[in-house]
């Protein structure tokens, strides 16, 4: 390939990934992350209970893990704790939502008597774009340039409703999404009325067609373009088995991450069975 303008081959060069050194450290210091993230989102830190690490007002407030999808069993536990200690009112901080979280999570606090917003929490580097200007490092921001500052701009949004169904034919799984609902926002209302269809609402989303729990590869994608403003509501894969894996036997993890026309992440977890 030759560059037009001057006249010479392209260079080549490499990708480079760099991985985020806050999650390493903090993995290591269970405390400061859960007093990082308490005060990104504005919330008092609790003491004395085992799934409730804050309040906001009158909502206790629980931290998701780092590195592993919030799942419908942690949620239940947290609801359990809520209604022990007079608490009808729960957000759950996530970075990653395990399978069914939304749909059967919320059923478990509704019919318990607790109001559960699940919540996402932006990603590092979306934090870290917020202190352009700072010249500070994420683990070294004192604590009222995250209060005064990082907090005008680093927005949490509750997560989205998002329906998949799943199909799997021998190897071939397909995967098919049939609603996704965003909570209600003033930005929402401004377009509610142009959109016919809610899955509109879908800018992008991708699939890690083989999640192991931790990176996310994206293996397949679909996103909107001007001349077919929607996505693929539909996409299929075929695995191939290993020598050693067992037809019928095999259960695989997939990770579906889904942006919306806001710029706000969803992110769903499915699990299949490969015959």
């Amino acid at each position: 390939m030759s560059d037009n303008k001057y006249g010479k081959p392209a260079r080549p060069f490499e990708l480079w990934n760099i991985g985020n050194y806050e999650t390493v450290y903090w993995q290591e210091r269970q405390d400061e992350y859960l007093a990082f993230m308490l005060k990104l989102y504005q919330a008092q830190g609790l003491t004395g209970f085992r799934y409730l690490h804050g309040r906001k007002g009158d909502r206790a407030v629980h931290i998701g893990p780092l590195n592993a999808p919030v799942t419908k069993e942690e949620v239940e536990k947290v609801v359990v704790e809520c209604r022990a200690n007079n608490f009808n009112k729960a957000d759950v901080l996530g970075w990653e939502w395990g399978y069914e979280v939304n749909e059967l999570a919320k059923a478990f606090a509704k019919n318990d008597g607790v109001d559960l917003k699940l919540v996402q929490i932006p990603s590092v580097n979306e934090i870290k774009s917020s202190l352009v200007g700072f010249d500070l490092q994420l683990l070294k921001v004192l604590a009222q340039v995250v209060e005064k500052e990082l907090t005008k701009y680093v927005k949490f949004p509750e997560v989205a409703y998002l329906e998949i169904e799943t199909d799997v034919k021998g190897k071939e799984v397909s995967l098919n999404i049939t609603d996704f609902q965003l909570a209600p926002t003033a930005e929402l209302a401004e377009i509610a009325s142009k959109v016919k269809d809610s899955r509109e609402l879908i800018d992008y989303w991708a699939i890690d067609w083989d999640y192991k729990g931790d990176t996310f590869y994206n293996q397949w994608q679909s996103f909107r373009v001007m001349r077919n403003p929607r996505v693929d509501y539909n996409a299929r894969h075929k695995y191939t088995l290993e020598s050693s894996e067992e037809p019928g036997k095999i259960e695989k993890q997939i990770m579906v991450k889904v942006v919306d026309v806001f710029g706000n992440d969803t992110n769903k977890v499915l699990k299949v069975r490969v015959k």
